[in-house]
């Protein structure tokens, strides 16, 4: 990851963004038809779990520019701003939940396979231990498949909203209940950024349930502040007199207006 962006979007944008659901949704299908694969082929004769084929079918297939990290609870409007972005500077984005459902679904056939067992009457039961380490494997795939994706994309968005951070006090502004969120920003923030010619090898500068429960609710600290401050208004700077379609060009535009190259 060369820069990282911290997106506050107001309502006048997202009315604006509205307007592209439905190249959103279709870059949503697109994308999750890539990550989603057989689980069967997952699961090795002697009943282990192949690591490398998870994390080489969830993102493998996918090039994206921007890396966008949101609240599960913001999809549609996350969907919306990929949408415009693709339609209107031909940028790539990659949309970090389309792997989320999928995890679960991963993670529910495993649990299924080895961690369910039948009582004498017939009842079904998950092992509590068993259930745990099945957890733990699919989120360190999970989130080691997701620091590898960040480290490919140019740029990262985080797309700051209520739903996403929860401002707590003076001494601590910025909270979030999402573990992927905090796991996401911690790489973007505390880890060594790439030299932007990382990405652009090979290319010239010019071309480039069955009970109610209370739900366990942790709150990470979240340092935002180091991510570079971006509006929408800066991404329609990005756009061209002669309406060229260049997702480096547009990308370059951004990072000279912050001052980052």
């Amino acid at each position: 990851m060369f820069a990282g962006f911290n997106l506050t979007l107001n309502s006048t944008d997202l009315i604006e963004l509205s307007a592209y659901k439905e190249q959103g949704d279709q870059l949503f299908k697109e994308q999750k038809k890539e990550i989603v694969a057989a689980l069967e082929k997952y699961i090795n004769v002697d009943g282990s779990l192949e690591a490398s084929k998870i994390e080489e079918d969830w993102f493998t297939p996918i090039r994206s520019h921007i890396f966008l990290s949101h609240s599960h609870d913001d999809e549609e409007m996350i969907k919306q701003l990929a949408g415009y972005l693709k339609h209107t500077y031909g940028i790539e984005c990659f949309i970090d939940s389309c792997v989320w459902g999928y995890a679960n679904d991963l993670l529910k056939e495993i649990d299924n396979r080895y961690c369910r067992y039948q009582e004498t009457d017939g009842q079904f039961f998950y092992e509590y231990d068993n259930r745990n380490r099945s957890t733990s494997h699919v989120h360190m795939l999970l989130n080691g498949a997701l620091a590898k994706m960040i480290n490919k994309t140019e740029c990262l968005f985080f797309v700051n909203t209520p739903n996403s951070v929860n401002a707590q006090d003076a001494e601590n502004p910025s909270k979030t209940a999402s573990p992927w969120i905090y796991s996401e920003l911690l790489m973007a923030t505390e880890f060594p950024h790439e030299k932007l010619s990382k990405y652009r090898e090979g290319e010239s500068y010019e071309e480039r349930g069955y009970f109610e429960h209370a739900e366990l609710q942790i709150n990470y600290d979240i340092k935002i502040d180091k991510l570079t401050e971006l509006y929408f208004s800066d991404l329609k700077k990005m756009k061209f007199k002669d309406e060229t379609q260049d997702p480096l060009r547009s990308l370059d535009t951004l990072y000279r207006n912050k001052g980052l190259i």
